[in-house]
């Protein structure tokens, strides 16, 4: 009894060690690039908001893409749970967002003038009439930071300043 017990303790541990390092293998899928894109982005706009005096630009994006920004968070979560698992995942996911908005705000401090100015372009793209999809707008911004490949795109870091907004470089397959 008490070598299985030790074999099956040391599975358990072996299992709860290696568990992140097997989600960080997995894909995302293409909603879930959304996902992070849309939350990168949706971050980095709240602290333009503060940071640059951009509160009425903020909340129209949030009005304008509500609905679709609600379903990308929705698809984030599940995207955390299935890598990790739903307690660890809804950390994870809780962990992922205050690291967002914790290095935007960290870039809005060290270049606040080239941070606003990426912002206002980025809400400028955002806020025309004949707004594009979320997915599509987001697909054209680079994010600051992906937990998770999607096997198909490499997502770039940081927003850029003024100017066109790059987009995102497809990965050789």
């Amino acid at each position: 009894m008490g070598r299985t017990f030790r074999v099956g303790a040391c599975a358990l541990a072996w299992t709860m060690v290696a568990a992140p390092v097997f989600a960080a293998t997995q894909c995302a899928k293409d909603n879930e690039v959304t996902a992070i894109q849309a939350a990168s982005i949706q971050q980095q706009l709240m602290v333009a908001a503060l940071t640059c005096h951009a509160v009425a630009n903020f909340n129209a994006f949030q009005i304008g893409y509500g609905k679709e920004l609600r379903r990308a968070d929705a698809d984030l979560m599940k995207m955390f749970k299935r890598f990790y698992g739903s307690r660890q995942g809804e950390k994870e996911y809780h962990a992922f967002k205050t690291r967002l908005a914790n290095d935007s705000s960290m870039r809005s401090i060290h270049d606040n003038p080239g941070y606003c100015a990426a912002a206002q372009n980025v809400f400028t793209q955002a806020l025309v009439p004949q707004k594009p999809a979320l997915a599509v707008f987001v697909s054209g911004v680079e994010v600051q930071e992906n937990p998770f490949s999607s096997c198909n795109i490499r997502v770039a870091v940081g927003m850029k300043g003024a100017g066109s907004v790059p987009d995102i470089v497809p990965t050789p397959k």
